[in-house]
């Protein structure tokens, strides 16, 4: 069963945990090669601490449209000490919450044309600023970020994560579409990793 907790009750339950942030390819972009990509997470699983938390953020997490939510899918199954919580806008409440999440703070901090997070006149905004205001709560803050490709709003995060100077790991994994055309090897590697292509090292 998920509970629905609020901001200081989410600080007050990992204050003192190892807590960690996966971000990357949405569901418009996807994973071209799901095989390469479970690889490495698996390899990035064995670097996180046990009864570690993963901070998670709404995305798609269905199999046939793999995106970085589909990632936490495979987290709750490779690594069952790990506990999932879940940060979103509360008009995304009809989307449903997966079962692998243990917690869901729902918030109403945030404007439509930048919904889902990212950067407004260079402040952080919505599930973004919800994370920013978190890492800034914890005894060790926000110990990893593993960016797995990603897209506008991945690159802005990136510049929050500069910022503060937090750890992270960025993979440049190969995206499955490019504004709705199908990738293939024939592209180039700017046109198959997309946005954050030679921003992010």
């Amino acid at each position: 069963m998920t509970l629905c907790v609020d901001f200081y009750g989410l600080v007050k339950e990992l204050k003192n945990k190892n807590v960690y942030m996966l971000i990357g390819n949405g569901s418009s972009n996807q994973f071209r090669d799901m095989r390469k990509v479970k690889g490495i997470l698996k390899k990035v699983l064995t670097t996180v601490e046990r009864d570690s938390y993963f901070l998670y953020f709404g995305d798609s997490v269905e199999k046939d449209k793999p995106s970085v939510g589909y990632l936490f899918e495979l987290i709750s199954k490779l690594r069952k000490d790990i506990t999932i919580v879940m940060i979103q806008i509360t008009k995304a409440k009809g989307y449903g919450i997966p079962k692998f999440v243990k917690k869901v703070y729902w918030h109403n901090d945030y404007v439509l044309k930048k919904r889902w997070g990212g950067l407004i006149n260079n402040k952080p905004c919505s599930n973004t600023k919800k994370w920013v205001s978190l890492n800034n709560k914890l005894t060790k803050g926000i110990r990893k970020i593993f960016i797995f490709g990603g897209g506008k709003i991945t690159l802005e995060e990136f510049k929050v994560i500069k910022r503060l100077k937090i750890d992270y790991q960025y993979f440049a994994v190969e995206r499955k579409y490019n504004k709705k055309e199908k990738v293939t090897s024939s592209d180039s590697m700017r046109n198959r990793i997309g946005e954050t292509y030679k921003k992010i090292e």
